[in-house]
């Protein structure tokens, strides 16, 4: 099962997910490729790292109890500014949230939805 670590959070308690993401999870890589051109025109280009993982994925259907704790999750690693240990159920990977993500809409009475976005802290 898939999980979230900090030691920020929960004296370093592994938040597992109590339900499996929505259909439609991304996953990818991202480059921090940069391109420039020159005066002359000559297009040049400079690769600073080899690419770095990133996840992507909804919920639909959160319970209030398990909202509150994804809440406390996010506030505990302040958002984007602090990378943790995101567990796929089989590779842990460092990462960092991305700054919109966690923000929760109530979808019916008590029932929460939202999505997160993870990028990989050191490429692979």
């Amino acid at each position: 099962m898939a999980y979230f670590n900090s030691s920020l959070y929960n004296s370093g308690n592994n938040l597992t997910f109590e339900v499996n993401p929505d259909f439609g999870t991304t996953t990818g890589k991202e480059y921090a490729n940069i391109i420039n051109e020159s005066l002359g025109g000559v297009e040049y280009t400079f690769q600073p790292h080899t690419g770095k993982k990133i996840w992507s994925w909804s919920w639909s259907n959160l319970s209030s109890t398990f909202k509150t704790q994804l809440e406390n999750f996010r506030n505990a690693v302040s958002g984007d500014y602090k990378s943790f240990t995101y567990n796929d159920g089989s590779t842990s990977y460092t990462v960092r949230m991305s700054a919109d993500s966690l923000q929760f809409q109530e979808s019916t009475y008590q029932r929460y939805q939202t999505n997160i976005k993870l990028r990989e802290v050191s490429p692979s």
